[in-house]
């Protein structure tokens, strides 16, 4: 009997001690769909790898990995735009969506203003712009192009605008504000403009820049950010800090990796893993090495469901046209 009445104690005490989040159980996400909404997969003969490591998540880990916004979408012409956008739909059931994009910004940009709604009507959900460590995002001459976006509601897909500073890519904090600065002044000329910037818009090496984020998101409403090639940064922030943000901006934040070549033939495995690591440090409080690019361990954040389905797949729902018609066409129930 005391044995008995000893383990129903030690029962007890081990549920007030999870209900009160001293003992953490890892969350239970195996049915929902995740979005990668910054992803370089290419030309269509190159999907049936991204599919494979789709594959490799399900089996070996539970996890779905189901749409991915395709960012290096190269068809410059209508038909084989057409060609493409066909391909994929009857291949892959629409699940690689496609961004015109432009990376050469200095020699201007290669989409007119008044061929963008054309591009929305062929399938194309939104417009990757790369800016890098420059001001240019506010030169004039690319202010018709802002204001037609706005106009007709096209996704500003992964806006990438300077590069992480202080780092090998981005050592002078004056060209860093410069560049961060334009485009300030651009997000004021255009409030409508929905907005997802790449790489948590590089304010994420520090306390202090995660404050600044913090500034910016409050500031502009219709500004979102992608945790692309940033995972291995968390360990850069203090971690309560870091988790607070994210739960406080979860409509704000949307799943990415900027995963390019790595899936081939005899990687998806190696992929696979690299995706589920980046699950465990936003799913788990387990020490988890790196995230998809780095090797620091970091303890995960153990962010709440609500917050993790968020970022997984609602706000890209929310956001980006056509996918949750997808979404719905591979059997999820979507509100």
């Amino acid at each position: 009997m005391n044995r008995h009445i000893e383990s129903v104690s030690i029962f007890c005490i081990f549920a007030i001690l999870f209900l009160c989040g001293f003992v953490k159980a890892d969350v239970n996400l195996s049915d929902i769909p995740r979005v990668d909404a910054h992803a370089h997969v290419g030309d269509v003969e190159r999907m049936k790898d991204y599919v494979e490591v789709s594959k490799v998540l399900k089996d070996k880990y539970k996890i779905n990995l189901d749409v991915w916004i395709n960012l290096s979408f190269q068809r410059r012409s209508g038909e084989g735009a057409s060609e493409h956008l066909k391909a994929v739909k009857e291949k892959y059931q629409d699940r690689f969506l496609p961004c015109i994009n432009d990376y050469r910004i200095q020699d201007g940009l290669r989409y007119p203003p008044d061929e963008l709604a054309e591009w929305m009507k062929k399938g194309i959900v939104g417009y990757k712009l790369w800016f890098g460590v420059t001001d240019m995002i506010d030169d004039p001459m690319f202010e018709p192009t802002f204001a037609k976006m706005e106009e007709i509601g096209m996704v500003a897909a992964s806006v990438h605008v300077a590069q992480p500073c202080p780092t090998e890519w981005c050592e002078d904090p004056v060209k860093f504000w410069q560049a961060q600065n334009a485009w300030e002044r651009v997000l004021d000329r255009h409030p409508k403009l929905v907005v997802i910037n790449a790489h948590m818009l590089d304010h994420f090496n520090s306390d202090e820049q995660l404050d600044y984020l913090g500034y910016i998101l409050e500031t502009y409403p219709n500004l979102h950010v992608d945790l692309a090639a940033r995972f291995q940064q968390f360990h850069r922030m203090d971690r309560e800090k870091l988790r607070a943000f994210i739960i406080k901006y979860a409509d704000r934040i949307l799943y990415g990796t900027d995963i390019g070549g790595q899936p081939k033939p005899g990687q998806y495995e190696n992929v696979a893993e690299q995706y589920h690591r980046t699950f465990q440090l936003l799913e788990t409080d387990h020490m988890i090495r790196g995230g998809f690019f780095g090797e620091t361990e970091t303890k995960g954040l153990a962010l709440p469901e609500d917050v993790l389905k968020k970022i997984y797949y609602q706000n890209a729902v929310r956001l980006y046209p056509r996918v949750k018609d997808v979404l719905i066409q591979l059997g999820y129930s979507i509100e």
